[in-house]
C-alpha cells in the first residue's frame, strides 16, 4: 500500500527461525505460510485509514464522480472482466483479486463505516457483499 506508507516484508525471527509476514510498524502479522492471515490482519490495520480518506472523498462539494481509487489491474483477463461485472452489479463497491491471497475481496462504503470482506471465488464475494450490506 505505497499511498499509505506501508510495506510487508519477510523477516526470519531468530529463536524459531520461522520466516514471518512483517509491517513497516515492526509487527508480525502471520508466519510465511500464512499469507491470507497477514492479509486479514493489515487490512485490520488499514482499513480505519482507508475508510477515513474514502469517506473524506465522499464529502468533497468538487467530487463529480463518486469513483473509487484505483486497484491494481489483474494480471489475468478473466479476473479483470470478474471484477468488472462485480463492481457492475454492486455499485460503488471496490473489487479485487488478492495475488498473495488467492481470494476475491471487496471493499464495501457505508459513510464513514466502510467493510471489507473476502471469499474464495467470485459467488461467495457476492454472498459476503449482500450479508455486509444487505441494502445492495
Amino acid at each position: 500500500m505505497p499511498h499509505f506508507g506501508e510495506s510487508i516484508g519477510l523477516v526470519r525471527e531468530s529463536a524459531s527461525r520461522t520466516w514471518w509476514y512483517q509491517s513497516s510498524t515492526g509487527e508480525n502479522l502471520a508466519p510465511f505460510d500464512r499469507p491470507g492471515l497477514a492479509a486479514a490482519r493489515i487490512t485490520r490495520i488499514l482499513t480505519p485509514f482507508v475508510t477515513a480518506v474514502l469517506a473524506a472523498r465522499t464529502h468533497q462539494e468538487s467530487a463529480i464522480d463518486a469513483t473509487c481509487p484505483d486497484i491494481p489491474s489483474a494480471p489475468d483477463p478473466a479476473h479483470a472482466v470478474t471484477i468488472a461485472k462485480l463492481q457492475e452489479r454492486f455499485s460503488g463497491v471496490i473489487c479485487w483479486w488478492g495475488i498473495s491471497t488467492k481470494e476475491w475481496w471487496a471493499l464495501i462504503p457505508g459513510g464513514t463505516q466502510w467493510k471489507i470482506v473476502n471469499a474464495p471465488d467470485p459467488d461467495d464475494l457476492i454472498q459476503a457483499v449482500l450479508k455486509a450490506h444487505p441494502t445492495r
